[in-house]
């Protein structure tokens, strides 16, 4: 089976090639107009909007192959392969990306932003760029939801969260636990006091930040009653 590009591989292809209605030579010297295109293009030519968007079309027809060249391995949907037919479109291929067809989907999804550079150097537009593909290649995916799940949230003071697991509170960030009869009356309603009395915030209770602190990699948010883990230095979330 091949794919052919759909409309929102072709838009994300326009909105980072840009296009010029009249001839041009490209930094490299050739001769281009439109979205890229160089074959048989001559000095001095012009062309319309619609012609532009009819060699774009034809121009993507080979990196189309570049892609469809592993969907049997990989079965793409229409978003991964507009997204790939842009990256291909910009780098050349996927073999390298794909490593030649040994990575899974999601190891495709996190290299797709490595792309960004040119003489060892991050370029702005190309970033701009890769993270565009990744979030098509992504789109409606269960994929999608996964790296959503991946974001460290950002904790802002006045703001209330909600605990993902039954927690100590500390007496201060990534200090010693705090002894359940020095909770606040609101804390102890929310908790319960272990076999050598200090204080287990619920799961699923709502606390409210009123500061945030790093430490080792790990974040920690100030709650009324004391501390709490929020981010783990491993980045697990335990509150959200």
């Amino acid at each position: 089976m091949k794919l052919k590009t759909g409309q929102a591989g072709l838009n994300l292809i326009k909105q980072f090639e840009g296009c010029r209605l009249m001839a041009y030579r490209c930094p490299a010297g050739v001769l281009t107009i439109g979205y890229g295109h160089t074959a048989g293009v001559k000095a001095g030519q012009t062309i319309t909007q619609a012609q532009a968007d009819r060699y774009l079309v034809e121009d993507v027809t080979k990196f189309e192959d570049k892609v469809n060249k592993y969907y049997e391995k990989y079965r793409w949907n229409q978003n991964e392969f507009d997204a790939l037919v842009s990256f291909s479109f910009n780098i050349g291929s996927i073999d390298q990306l794909t490593a030649g067809g040994t990575r899974t989907r999601e190891q495709i999804a996190e290299k797709i932003t490595a792309y960004n550079k040119a003489g060892g150097k991050v370029l702005a537009g190309l970033a701009r760029r890769r993270e565009a593909e990744k979030e098509l290649f992504l789109r409606g995916s269960s994929l999608a939801a996964a790296e959503e799940t991946k974001k460290e949230p950002e904790y802002e003071t006045g703001r209330t969260y909600t605990l993902q697991n039954n927690m100590y509170i500390r007496q201060s960030a990534a200090g010693e636990k705090k002894p359940f009869l020095k909770l606040t009356e609101n804390a102890k309603s929310s908790a319960t006091m272990d076999k050598e009395g200090y204080g287990i915030l619920k799961k699923g209770t709502r606390v409210t930040c009123k500061g945030v602190e790093y430490i080792d990699g790990a974040v920690w948010i100030k709650i009324p009653s004391g501390y709490l883990c929020a981010v783990s230095s491993t980045g697990k979330v335990y509150v959200k």
